[in-house]
């Protein structure tokens, strides 16, 4: 009997953190971050007002849970599809259509970090944001260790690869006509075309354009 009632008070704990936050992903979508209060995601919830302390200590705690469990899942499929490519194609590829895919299949938490970006980039340097820029700058220094990618600037080009795929997530997720494999295939020709430019050396100096004194 007793195990039975702390099953079902784990389930009832359970079930009252994903009411919190899927209350929280909604009030902070259509109000945005800075706009909601406490108050205003437990009214999307039949919970008791205290109930949230029970959960989370602030509405920051919320939004990094929200971002943070996604994000996590995320970056080890990254991780994975990076560690595994045999090729630069597979490695550019298969991480872009994962993101994609991603976006596709959850476009809501999407628009939230979209929606709350400010705040969302606060939290990452501390959070698991700032480790999946991380993982992806490791895993192209270890690319290039495997000689499937040329000896590029790691910061810079990891850099280009993950604003390139934010930016052109948001589109996805704000798109009617949401198609992650074509956003993938226009992500990796762009990327090999420019990887590969550097690697052959063809690559044409910028020069500075005066403007002659009139």
């Amino acid at each position: 009997m007793a195990k039975t009632q702390r099953g079902k008070r784990e389930q009832n704990k359970a079930a009252n953190r994903t009411a919190i936050l899927e209350a929280a992903q909604r009030v902070f979508v259509e109000l945005g971050y800075d706009a909601v209060t406490i108050r205003d995601v437990i009214r999307q919830t039949e919970l008791a007002s205290g109930t949230f302390y029970n959960y989370f200590k602030t509405k920051e705690d919320v939004l990094r849970a929200l971002i943070e469990e996604h994000v996590q899942t995320l970056t080890a499929e990254l991780r994975r599809v990076r560690g595994a490519a045999r090729s630069l194609d597979e490695f550019v590829h298969g991480a872009y259509l994962a993101a994609f895919t991603a976006v596709v299949e959850d476009p809501v938490l999407y628009n939230l970090m979209i929606r709350n970006e400010t705040a969302v980039r606060s939290l990452y340097a501390e959070s698991v944001m700032g480790l999946s820029t991380k993982a992806l700058r490791e895993d192209i220094e270890d690319a290039i260790r495997r000689g499937i990618m040329p000896p590029l600037d790691a910061g810079y080009l990891s850099a280009a690869f993950f604003g390139a795929g934010y930016e052109m997530g948001r589109i996805l997720a704000e798109s009617p006509k949401k198609d992650p494999a074509a956003a993938a295939a226009f992500a990796t020709r762009l990327f090999l075309g420019g990887v590969h430019a550097f690697a052959s050396g063809n690559v044409t100096p910028l020069k500075p354009r005066v403007r002659a004194a009139s």
